[in-house]
C-alpha cells in the first residue's frame, strides 16, 4: 500500500460495485435461472444464454438512466426478449428479484468495521453507476445509514466520469473537491474525479480496473489492494 502522510481531508466519495460490495456470481446465475423458470412458466420457450443478453442490456440502460423505475425496466427486457409484457410476469419477476438482494449483492470482508471508523472522522458519500434497484440493495445490506450523500446514476441519468455525478455528491456533503477523495476500483471513475479535484484512491478488487479508462498509465493518489486497508492511511 502506498502511504499518504497527512491528508487535509472532510469527505470521502465511495463507489459501489467492486470497491465496497460485489456480484455473487454463482448466485447469480442462480437467480437467472430462477427468471427464466418465471418466463418458461408463462409459456414462453426461451433458453438461459438469450435471457442473460436481455438482462444485460437493460441493465445497462437503467445504469444510464434511460428508465427509473422497475416497471420500465421489466417492459423493456421483456421486449428484448422477445415475450408479450404481462402484469403477473412482471410481479413475478419483480418478486423473485427482491427476495434475491441478500444473496447476489455482497460485502467484501472488513466494509463494515471500515465504514464505521471512516465515518466518526469524514463525511460520506456513496456515487455509482448502477441499475434501477441499488437504493432498495443499500437498505438491504443496512449500508444507507454510513452515507450523508448516495448519487445514483440511474436516478441523475448520467453515469462516471461525467462530472455531475461528483458535484451532485459534493453538493450533497457541502464541501469543496481539495477537501474529499474518490475511492474506486475503476481508473475511469478516478479519472473523472480528479478533473473535478479530488484526490483519487485506486482499491485494485475488481476484475475491470481499466475498463473505460482513457489513459491506461493513470496514477491514482494512493492505491491498495483491498477495501480493508484503507484505514491504515485515512
Amino acid at each position: 500500500m502506498q502511504k499518504s502522510g497527512r491528508l487535509n481531508l472532510q469527505g470521502i466519495l465511495f463507489d459501489f460495485g467492486d470497491t465496497i460490495g460485489y456480484i455473487d456470481h454463482d448466485e447469480n446465475r442462480r437467480y437467472e435461472r430462477a427468471l427464466l423458470s418465471i418466463v418458461r412458466r408463462y409459456g414462453h420457450r426461451k433458453s438461459l444464454g438469450e435471457l442473460s443478453s436481455s438482462l444485460g442490456k437493460a441493465y445497462w440502460k437503467s445504469n444510464k438512466g434511460e428508465m427509473r423505475d422497475f416497471q420500465e425496466f421489466w417492459e423493456i427486457f421483456l421486449k428484448d426478449l422477445g415475450v408479450p409484457k404481462s402484469p403477473a410476469v412482471i410481479k413475478s419477476l419483480q418478486q423473485h428479484r427482491i427476495g434475491h438482494y441478500s444473496t447476489i449483492f455482497k460485502l467484501y470482508e472488513g466494509t463494515i468495521s471500515v465504514l464505521t471508523i471512516l465515518r466518526r472522522k469524514y463525511r460520506l458519500a456513496l456515487v455509482s453507476n448502477c441499475a434501477v434497484g441499488l437504493s432498495d440493495v443499500l437498505q438491504t445490506l443496512d449500508l444507507e445509514r454510513f452515507f450523508e450523500c448516495i448519487v445514483l446514476s440511474y436516478e441523475i441519468g448520467v453515469r462516471k466520469p461525467d462530472r455531475r455525478l461528483y458535484f451532485k455528491a459534493l453538493q450533497g456533503l457541502k464541501l469543496e473537491p481539495n477537501e474529499c477523495i474518490f475511492v474506486a476500483d475503476e481508473i475511469s471513475d478516478l479519472e473523472g474525479a480528479r478533473e473535478v479535484g479530488l484526490k483519487t484512491l485506486l482499491v485494485r478488487q475488481g476484475p475491470h480496473t481499466t475498463h473505460e479508462a482513457k489513459d491506461l498509465n493513470f496514477k491514482p493518489d494512493f492505491e491498495c489492494n483491498s477495501i480493508s486497508e484503507i484505514t491504515r492511511f485515512l
